[in-house]
């Protein structure tokens, strides 16, 4: 995938029938951009409107670096989560993940878990993904990451996953 221009949406995969659900997890791979401004922002939202952001992640470089939370609910912002704390570097590509789970989005920057924002509309409302602000957009996927609970009950009670091992220890592993 070529690098976006920003700003953009993009539906998350269709439209109404690919909203997101319990275990869906968006990946974004890009780079901060030295010379465009101080922030940018991942939002996902209802609509390409700005009036209905489900969830909107704001790393800013001012003030020592801070990564800002929030919602809008018909235009309307709530209250700001400030995360005194920015992982995120100028010039440096990053991989941003945001996995759906009941409560709330869990939040990973470059595989190290940063925070967990609560819900505070219906997630399975989210249907795009936009961004702003000087960030260069070089990969974005949605996946299914189902917990090992989710399915044995989305299977019935009988169901338990084997473990599966890949390696020079395993039996029957040949070079």
């Amino acid at each position: 995938m070529l690098p976006e221009v920003v700003p953009f949406s993009r539906a998350t995969q269709g439209g109404d029938q690919y909203t997101l659900r319990y275990g869906h997890q968006i990946v974004v791979k890009g780079m901060f951009l030295q010379s465009c401004g101080t922030r940018f922002d991942v939002n996902l939202k209802m609509g390409f409107s700005d009036n209905d952001i489900a969830f909107h992640f704001n790393p800013r470089f001012e003030d020592g670096g801070y990564v800002a939370c929030n919602t809008t609910q018909k235009g309307q912002w709530g209250p700001e989560e400030r995360l005194l704390l920015n992982p995120f570097q100028m010039g440096i590509p990053f991989e941003i993940s945001f996995l759906v789970e009941n409560s709330g989005f869990q939040v990973t920057v470059d595989g190290k878990e940063f925070t967990k924002y609560t819900h505070l509309v219906p997630f399975h409302c989210v249907d795009t993904i936009s961004f702003t602000g000087g960030v260069e957009v070089k990969h974005i996927s949605i996946e299914v990451r189902l917990s090992i609970w989710y399915l044995s009950h989305w299977l019935g009670t009988g169901f338990m996953p084997r473990p599966c091992w890949v390696g020079p220890n395993v039996p029957g592993f040949s070079h």
